[in-house]
């Protein structure tokens, strides 16, 4: 099995196995969320992150990430809003 196939097979197992997401937020100051699929967007004030079940989207100033390793990632600056959006997969909700 070529490394590709084995990246897929893995996304795929991923995907049909880790539906809940944790996000902790210290203050206004930091947050960590956990089961982090995908980095959507970064900008300044605006990170956008793709979660099992949707998006979540930070707004503030200064925004940074401190770290970002396999399936973790913690957010530093000052924290205006979290937003949520919803993805639509046609499953039932839990």
């Amino acid at each position: 099995m070529n490394v590709d196939k084995l990246a897929m097979r893995y996304e795929q197992l991923k995907n049909k196995t880790r539906r809940h997401s944790f996000i902790t937020l210290k203050d206004n100051r930091s947050a960590e969320l956990e089961c982090c699929r995908k980095i959507l967007k970064f900008e300044d004030n605006i990170i956008e992150l793709e979660i099992p079940c949707g998006i979540v989207r930070i707004i503030g100033i200064g925004l940074k990430f401190k770290t970002f390793g396999y399936d973790s990632v913690k957010i530093s600056g000052k924290i205006h809003s979290v937003g949520f959006e919803q993805a639509n997969h046609g499953e039932a909700e839990e």
